[in-house]
């Protein structure tokens, strides 16, 4: 019975939501200052063709695309990805990208006023340069994104900044770093993980992104998975800058006690709950073996195969000096991983 009560309250914390699987990262030829090479129009058709319910365009240098015609908020999330070089961070590049993400462009916009470095040119036809920042005015810009319902991503952290410390690649906590860049099984990807996994060590509480970054045509290479009432681009975002989604194709459901991915819980008396299900069919393969690990930050604490068939659940009574709880799910007929949840932190360590 007790079993049961649990796992039940997982169904309540996720009732009425739907599984929608799509990319957080990638660009249009939108006119402007654009350097996409595909229209928005190629892209609906390509993610009907792929099975993907939406795709993050985040234009350079301006917001217009956000505002054409064949713009759909129930298709596409909006933004855009500047570049910087951090003035004060001393390491052996100091240059980096970062994603901005907003529902409408009006937020956008009005972040780009209120930083003045940016020259922005105004209206839905305006652009802006690429300042220069500190790293305090960074993390104000930061904020900022944040305080006006965005969402901020450090996207393919390795292949743009060059240095050996983790931490010159850390800004703020409940921003997402991009781990999963190009494809699964892809080497940039190797490189993102160990510095996400080298960040959660040193108790940063950043979620695993994925993106595909694709300007010549659409791709299921790097997907994202989210759970939602509806795939409108507010409905999705409203869970993103909580941390609440997956960084991968296949869908993982979890909570500790009321909490979901992406918060901090209470450890004390509480248990795991985690299924897993509603894979992209890019990843479900009946023939394939797979497997469900669970970790802590001391490593695997459980691992076990499962079948992509029906949903596989699992209950755990947590450890209550735990720092975080997160799961990982391996295809290993292909040998890497195609989805990890995103941690649940032990609230007494980080409040």
């Amino acid at each position: 019975m007790e079993n049961q009560s649990k796992k039940s309250v997982l169904d309540t914390l996720y009732e009425n939501r739907n599984a929608y699987h799509g990319e957080l990262h990638d660009h249009s030829s939108s006119g402007g200052t654009s350097d996409g090479k595909r229209c928005l129009l190629h892209w609906r058709s390509a993610m009907e063709a792929l099975e993907m319910d939406f795709a993050t365009i985040l234009d350079h240098r301006q917001v217009r695309h956000m505002t054409l015609p064949a713009w759909d908020d129930e298709t596409f999330i909006g933004g855009s990805e500047p570049g910087t070089h951090i003035k004060d961070l001393e390491c052996e590049s100091n240059a980096m990208h970062y994603n901005m993400v907003f529902s409408s462009p009006e937020p956008l916009m009005e972040l780009l006023e209120e930083f003045e470095e940016y020259e922005f040119t105004g209206g839905y036809e305006g652009h802006f340069k690429y300042p220069q920042f500190t790293r305090e005015r960074f993390c104000q810009l930061i904020d900022t994104v944040k305080a006006k319902g965005g969402f901020f991503v450090h996207p393919h952290p390795k292949q743009t900044m060059k240095s050996e410390r983790a931490l010159d690649y850390y800004f703020r906590d409940e921003t997402g770093i991009e781990v999963f860049y190009y494809s699964y099984d892809h080497p940039h990807t190797a490189e993102n993980y160990k510095l996400w996994t080298s960040l959660l060590a040193q108790g940063k509480r950043v979620w695993a992104c994925a993106g595909g970054d694709k300007h010549r045509c659409a791709s299921d290479g790097a997907l994202t998975t989210v759970y939602a009432k509806n795939k409108k681009s507010s409905s999705l975002l409203s869970h993103i800058r909580k941390g609440d989604f997956v960084c991968g194709g296949v869908g993982i459901r979890m909570c500790i006690g009321s909490t979901l991915m992406g918060g901090m819980a209470d450890f004390e008396n509480s248990h795991l709950s985690v299924t897993v299900g509603d894979f992209h069919k890019k990843y479900y393969e009946p023939g394939h073996s797979y497997r469900f690990d669970l970790i802590d930050e001391t490593g695997v604490v459980a691992s076990l195969p499962f079948s992509c068939k029906e949903p596989f659940s699992f209950l755990l009574r947590v450890n209550p000096e735990a720092r975080f709880y997160r799961v990982e799910i391996f295809d290993e007929t292909r040998g890497f991983r195609i989805a990890i949840g995103n941690p649940i932190w032990n609230k007494k360590y980080y409040e």
